[in-house]
């Protein structure tokens, strides 16, 4: 068996069915897979589908949304040698607003902060006007600034990117937040990766009640089901709102702050395909 987990695992593209929202659809089709490459960093990544989890405190401090921010109260700006850090004080203001203040400083720069899973927040996302495939081609010019470690444990962390002064080309940035109840996440990991909510617990090839028996207790329920042979083609998956609960769960993520989807199966993983999983998830064997 080939365990290669870039070549096994592709990603989930099932045909939505009746009653299954866009939501939900794009969440599976980022998310729903056996053993899904970690992606952390996301400098790299041109977009990001749908998300997971649950969601760390509102960021102490931010203006209430019912006021209107000003583009000096949302961003923080400093000047830094030949570069700006910009740190996001208003986590909920709109676009627009960021817009204003970026320009401001000769910034061509669309900035928009989402909801994401606990374990991307503060990670960016960024793509460039004419850019198709490859690295990202402004890695050096556009960063996230400096994180202690342990952000979103113990502590808050500040969010925000660095970006140099000579940065002249058009660019988009996406930033990860802290969700609230009620949103639905546009990024996100595996329900086993580091600062999610199962992370390193033993749930792979546990039954499907067990597992959400479990997510119940963290106030979490099982949105949507889908079900695939462990290394079938995400295209094959048949999604559905229930399932069995001796199905075997394979793999999984929250698609909100307190609903999850889950991947499952009439059979259990592969052993070798299992530890492999966990191993990228910095669970050991």
């Amino acid at each position: 068996m080939n365990t290669d987990v870039d070549d096994i695992v592709k990603s989930l593209a099932p045909d939505p069915g009746p009653g299954l929202t866009p939501g939900a659809r794009e969440m599976l089709t980022q998310i729903m897979d056996d053993a899904a490459p970690l992606q952390k960093p996301l400098k790299k990544r041109r977009r990001w589908a749908v998300a997971l989890p649950i969601a760390a405190a509102v960021a102490a401090g931010a203006l209430p949304t019912f006021l209107a921010a000003s583009p000096a109260a949302a961003l923080d700006v400093k000047e830094e040698g030949d570069h700006y850090v910009i740190e996001v004080k208003d986590l909920y203001a709109k676009p627009e607003v960021y817009e204003s203040r970026l320009r401001g400083l000769g910034l061509k720069i669309s900035l928009k902060v989402v909801p994401v899973s606990p374990s991307l927040v503060g990670e960016i996302s960024t793509d460039t006007l004419g850019w198709k495939a490859g690295p990202f081609p402004y890695a050096d010019k556009i960063k996230t600034i400096d994180r202690p470690e342990q952000c979103g444990r113990y502590r808050q962390c500040p969010i925000g990117v660095t970006i140099a002064k000579d940065f002249t080309a058009q660019a988009d940035i996406l930033l990860g937040r802290a969700g609230r109840p009620g949103e639905e996440y546009q990024a996100g990991a595996g329900l086993s990766d580091d600062g999610e909510p199962l992370h390193c617990q033993p749930f792979y090839n546990r039954p499907v009640g067990e597992v959400r028996g479990r997510l119940k207790e963290m106030g979490v329920s099982v949105r949507e089901y889908a079900v695939k042979r462990p290394g079938e083609r995400g295209e094959d998956a048949r999604v559905t709102a229930s399932v069995p609960d001796s199905m075997y769960v394979t793999g999984g993520g929250l698609a909100s702050y307190d609903t999850a989807d889950l991947v499952v199966s009439e059979t259990p993983m592969d052993g070798e395909l299992l530890r492999t999983i966990l191993r990228k998830a910095g669970c050991g064997s």
